[in-house]
């Protein structure tokens, strides 16, 4: 019975270990380190209670994803209350670590604390907890410290920033610069300074090579209630994501905390190529990208050649279809990997550029569900605010576009063939389409992630929710959508269906997915 049960383990322990081992190859050949720092016990300024729990979660989830300590060797561990000279002086002995780890290193910071803004839109810098109001220390800015580290040649650099970016008045900062911005009144609980000087300095631009992410947006608090550092720990243990992607799960779900105090994460991108992975990386993600912290997760669509329209023989075929046919898609362009979820709209909505919308959170609370009820005027509007933000052209897709995305390929009814069945996407399942089987009724929207990808790799283009396009009829009186939705019957999920509604209507089952032009140097070449 024993040697069985011998067996029986070692069976165990080997395939655990064959299930590991790509991870713990690429960690090998990746050192990977990190610095944690977290103050709250502070001389002349207000004490943090949440920083030590921070420190802890995060050196916690760091060690059992591989990282080791600074110092070069054993489980990562929180510094805590860092006076000036020992933050300066665990700064660069960890710079002399990661240049000694070699070009393919992975190191990340983090700290917990106070922090100071130095300019509206620019840089913060950390604060030790022996400064005072007449006495920052200079060295600790966002900008120098990453700088210095990238500078210790480590391919991969993630600071994070979980502090205050919120300005205030009465100190004076180590930079000098004319000012750049009034104060803002305090907020009790956050990681701010109750009196604090912003100071500007120019328009920060992140070298290559690294990714600076805050707790906070520009100009925002940061609360010191552990939720963040909750919420980073969860995903960097979790499997199947780069740390791009990880950061803005991160800043979606603080986002749509449940409490009254809100609070985005943001981040400075400056990643080259795919970025490593915490745990394990999603082989199926490919080439997408995302512009902002707030922007949708989109992906490169090829030129190519689009069939539009129906086969004459298809069922539930609409007199508004054309017939099938060929039209060149003559420039490549990128489409949203997803439908835009409630969490990025919920971005707009903070910044007054977006209508508030009604919330599907009592029949589903996931924040990755599609916005909804959405009229084509809500639709411009948040396009337009992605391109401010970003910096980039967003816009709507046309029929064109959308229909050869969605198909990739596909000169079927749906991208996956002419049957439909409840596995392949969200839709009043009680209804047939060529006896299909049936399902009970939904009724709501399901997460912008929750039936597979076509060959694209585009989420949920069928079903969920109508998405808008540029497409029109009655001299653009009524706007195209296309798509169907969880209330559609399954004919009205084919991919050559189209649906004509007032622009101003705001139905529940209609969102949208952007679309943008790609740079030639964002056009993959043969």
């Amino acid at each position: 019975m024993r040697g069985r049960l011998a067996i029986a383990l070692a069976l165990l322990l080997a395939m655990v270990m064959a299930l590991a081992a790509p991870a713990m190859a690429q960690r090998a050949a990746e050192p990977r380190l990190a610095l944690v720092i977290a103050n709250g016990q502070y001389r002349s300024f207000d004490g943090l209670s949440a920083t030590y729990g921070d420190g802890d979660k995060i050196a916690a989830a760091l060690t059992a994803t591989g990282f080791v300590d600074a110092s070069g060797s054993g489980g990562v561990r929180a510094r805590r209350d860092l006076n000036t000279a020992a933050m300066l002086a665990e700064i660069e002995a960890f710079k002399a670590k990661l240049a000694a780890a070699g070009p393919n290193s992975f190191g990340m910071l983090y700290y917990s604390g106070h922090g100071v803004a130095l300019g509206a839109g620019g840089d913060v810098t950390m604060v030790p907890v022996d400064a005072t109001a007449a006495n920052l220390a200079a060295g600790l800015s966002r900008l120098e410290i990453a700088r210095k580290l990238i500078g210790s040649g480590t391919r991969t650099l993630l600071v994070v920033l979980d502090m205050c970016r919120s300005i205030a008045d009465g100190v004076a900062l180590p930079a000098a610069a004319p000012p750049s911005a009034a104060p803002a009144p305090a907020v009790q609980g956050a990681k701010g300074f109750r009196r604090v000087l912003r100071e500007g300095e120019g328009q920060i631009r992140v070298d290559q090579g690294y990714l600076v992410a805050f707790s906070t947006s520009a100009g925002e608090a940061a609360f010191d209630d552990g939720i963040f550092s909750k919420v980073l720990a969860e995903e960097i243990r979790r499997p199947q994501q780069n740390i791009a992607e990880a950061m803005k799960r991160v800043s979606d779900r603080v986002a749509l905390k449940p409490t009254g105090a809100y609070q985005k994460p943001t981040f400075d991108y400056g990643l080259q190529g795919q970025p490593p992975c915490f745990v394990s990386c999603d082989p199926t993600s490919g080439d997408r990208f995302y512009d902002c912290a707030n922007c949708p997760w989109m992906r490169p669509i090829p030129a190519g050649t689009a069939q539009i329209g129906s086969l004459l023989s298809e069922v539930g075929r609409r007199g508004d279809e054309p017939a099938q046919h060929d039209v060149p898609i003559a420039r490549a362009f990128a489409l949203g990997v997803y439908e835009v979820t409630v969490a990025e709209w919920s971005a707009c909505v903070r910044e007054g550029a977006c209508a508030r919308i009604p919330s599907w959170a009592k029949e589903n609370p996931n924040p990755l569900i599609p916005a909804s009820s959405i009229g084509y005027g809500d639709a411009q509007a948040f396009v337009a605010w992605l391109s401010a933000r970003s910096g980039r052209v967003y816009r709507l897709p046309s029929e064109e576009e959308w229909e050869y995305a969605s198909r990739a390929g596909s000169g079927t009814a749906f991208a996956w063939g002419d049957e439909i069945a409840p596995s392949n996407a969200n839709y009043d399942q009680t209804g047939r389409y060529r006896g299909s089987p049936t399902s009970p009724y939904r009724g709501y929207p399901e997460a912008v992630n929750a039936y597979p990808a076509n060959s694209f790799g585009l989420y949920q283009t069928e079903g969920n929710v109508w998405e808008w396009t540029s497409g029109c009829v009655a001299d653009c009186r009524r706007r195209i959508v296309r798509g169907g939705s969880f209330q559609s019957v399954p004919a009205e999920l084919r991919l050559a269906n189209r649906f004509a509604i007032e622009p101003s209507r705001r139905r529940d089952d209609v969102g949208l997915r952007v679309a943008r032009d790609l740079d030639p140097d964002e056009v993959a070449r043969p």
